[in-house]
């Protein structure tokens, strides 16, 4: 088991990746795309341009692993 200090851990603000964010817009394109309630009003159609709107605001409650020399949560807590 791996233990996380509180050094290692980031809170947001911080910066995805091209891939991280690439991989977060999917996820949740395809989860509106399956029926799950879009966060925001909007009058968009497409999940694809819902879930980057709703990245570009901030409000998609993801966080992501980074694995490097250690592992390093990104989190955003104030969604919650």
């Amino acid at each position: 088991m791996i233990t996380v200090s509180k050094a290692s851990r980031k809170t947001f603000p911080f910066e995805y990746t091209r891939f991280e964010k690439a991989r977060i817009i999917g996820a949740r394109a395809l989860q509106i795309a399956m029926g799950a309630p879009v966060l925001i009003e909007t009058d968009r159609t497409d999940p694809l341009e819902i879930a980057r709107e709703e990245f570009e605001k901030g409000i998609i409650p993801i966080t992501v692993r980074r694995r490097r020399n250690s592992f390093v949560w990104l989190e955003r807590n104030d969604l919650f």
